[in-house]
């Protein structure tokens, strides 16, 4: 198409910008063929000089027709879970549909000391150890005290194995955040053998893209959802998409309630 230029949220000018909104909608969760239909859906609404706020309206708009539901940014979903148990829980629902047999073991004797893990995850005869990390705000990288804690966990839990104090032989760690590490974590995590899956990390495979292929969302991801039924549902250990398909009713929300939620769960999915 010929160059457009819209009108940014101060005055200023500059030509459309396609990858920004395409940025946008994979926020959404929406699949590569969504995406690109709203994406051309948007260009033949674009007028010269346009708004940007105008455009992430119809970018909402868009995104609400396709999926006939409102559905959040699925950043934002999983920053806003509880870290613990509910996102823990979540992500070890997510091995579970990417081949994983996930263990809730939490203490394991090391050498020197026994350390808490955040599960065990065993796929084609490798054992791994779960290192999982939550942020409220996804923008905040995890930083690389938790790359360096982890390798000393391992190390030490290791030794552990070699004396005969605990009985998982651990081929590396899975460190799974909701979140990017900083470029200094990440180098290190490399380099030590720490494997790292985080939003858009690594490229092609990252949290974002795991949780659509496997179609494993967050119960967050429900824009509708209120801040008491986001509460009652967590307390009923409903943290999934999968976990409130699978339910018949939830203590101190109407059956009627449950169903619009499932409709909408159903819808997305």
């Amino acid at each position: 198409m010929s160059s457009i230029n819209v009108t940014k949220w101060g005055g200023k000018i500059e030509p459309f910008d396609r990858t920004k909104i395409r940025k946008t909608l994979d926020r959404y969760g929406l699949s590569d063929e969504e995406a690109e239909l709203i994406l051309d859906e948007v260009e033949r609404s674009l007028y010269e000089g346009i708004p940007t706020k105008e455009i992430y309206k119809l970018v909402e708009s868009l995104s609400t027709r396709k999926t006939k539901v409102l559905k959040r940014d699925l950043r934002f979903a999983l920053g806003e879970m509880k870290s613990k148990p509910d996102f823990e829980v979540f992500i070890q629902q997510l091995l579970g549909k990417m081949g994983y047999e996930v263990r809730d073991e939490r203490i394991i004797p090391g050498h020197c000391v026994n350390h808490e893990i955040d599960g065990v995850a065993e796929k084609d005869g490798k054992l791994y150890y779960i290192e999982i990390k939550h942020h409220s705000k996804p923008h905040i990288k995890t930083p690389f005290i938790h790359t360096l804690a982890a390798k000393s966990k391992i190390d030490d839990i290791r030794e552990g194995f070699r004396e005969g104090k605990n009985d998982l032989d651990f081929h590396s760690v899975i460190l799974i955040c909701n979140t990017r590490l900083t470029s200094h974590a990440t180098r290190y995590a490399e380099c030590v053998g720490i494997q790292h899956i985080g939003w858009k990390t690594p490229q092609g495979g990252g949290l974002e893209h795991l949780i659509r292929k496997t179609k494993t969302y967050p119960i967050h991801i429900i824009r509708s959802l209120t801040k008491p039924e986001k509460n009652k549902l967590s307390a009923a250990g409903i943290v999934s998409l999968d976990d409130l398909m699978g339910v018949g009713s939830v203590l101190k929300i109407s059956s009627t309630r449950v169903r619009e939620l499932k409709d909408e769960a159903e819808a997305i999915k």
